[in-house]
């Protein structure tokens, strides 16, 4: 919690020294539970200790892919026929990312490491994976029933991607960065998501509360009271979580911050009431979470 504490500060300082570019330097920092090392996706990607000195990791996305072959073939499904073909086309897409993988590695004369099979949304048009999920039958993304749904599509790409490639790691599953998700972006401005329902998301997906714009007025310890809530269950569920929020500087709820390019836009969301304060500046360390007791 002292680790927790401490970066709940830089978060909103890093916001505050970018002020001027609309608080880019918050939009680069994440902070990660249970971070895998092998992660080939920014802004998480490093280079683990157990890795090799040079590897190639690849990430592939394709929530676009995966939106139109529901479209196309999804009618009249019911839910398992629909995990089966969002199955398949995971299969399809990490498979040309194994392709790709195999011979970047014989060109460059580096090993080949893993293929991370997450599907990342951009805010283009076509490549939500927001639109995946109302696609399989949801109004739109927030409403009751979207976490189930998205259980179903992180568990689909896995399941798929797996049988695809020789060496599955990273994050591998769906990515839920607001603002870098047209559909997102929609649902949130037309208040159908919240930072509670995007928590609830995280326990059923890859990383955690990704790209969410907050009022520029959220104090320290508030950042640092959601980062512990994604620790939370990230630790619990032994998964890796992650939180990477925007304090907006200068704006409030309701506003819009903007940008641009893969980052996308997104408006200034209400954090919940309450002060976490006292909880926050007790420091010391949550004990590790019982995972068995067996003899």
């Amino acid at each position: 919690m002292d680790a927790v504490k401490m970066m709940g500060k830089i978060v909103k300082q890093t916001a505050e020294i970018t002020a001027d570019r609309n608080c880019i330097g918050a939009a680069k920092l994440v902070v990660f539970c249970n971070a895998p090392e092998d992660n080939p996706f920014m802004a998480g990607a490093f280079h683990g200790v157990g890795e090799a000195d040079t590897v190639i990791n690849v990430g592939v996305s394709g929530p676009g892919v995966v939106r139109a072959a529901l479209a196309k073939g999804g009618a009249g499904k019911d839910i398992t026929q629909i995990a089966d073909m969002v199955k398949k086309t995971a299969f399809k897409i990490t498979r040309m990312g194994q392709l790709v993988a195999k011979e970047a590695s014989k060109r460059l004369c580096v090993p080949f490491g893993i293929v991370d099979l997450s599907l990342a949304p951009t805010p283009a048009v076509g490549d939500s994976v927001a639109h995946i999920l109302e696609e399989m039958g949801l109004e739109v993304c927030g409403c009751h029933g979207t976490t189930a749904a998205l259980a179903l599509l992180n568990d689909a790409v896995k399941k798929g991607g797996v049988m695809a490639s020789s060496h599955v790691g990273g994050l591998s599953g769906a990515f839920i960065p607001v603002t870098e998700d047209a559909g997102m972006i929609s649902a949130a401005e037309n208040g159908y998501l919240d930072i509670t329902k995007l928590e609830s998301m995280t326990a059923v997906c890859s990383v955690g509360l990704d790209m969410i714009v907050v009022p520029g007025d959220i104090s320290p310890e508030v950042i640092s009271a959601i980062i512990a809530d994604e620790a939370a269950i990230g630790m619990v569920n032994s998964k890796t979580t992650a939180v990477r929020l925007i304090p907006a500087i200068g704006r409030n709820a309701g506003d819009e911050l903007n940008f641009g390019g893969l980052l996308g836009r997104g408006p200034v969301m209400p954090v919940r009431k309450g002060s976490p304060e006292v909880f926050i500046h007790r420091g010391g360390r949550i004990p590790a979470p019982l995972q068995a007791l067996k003899n």
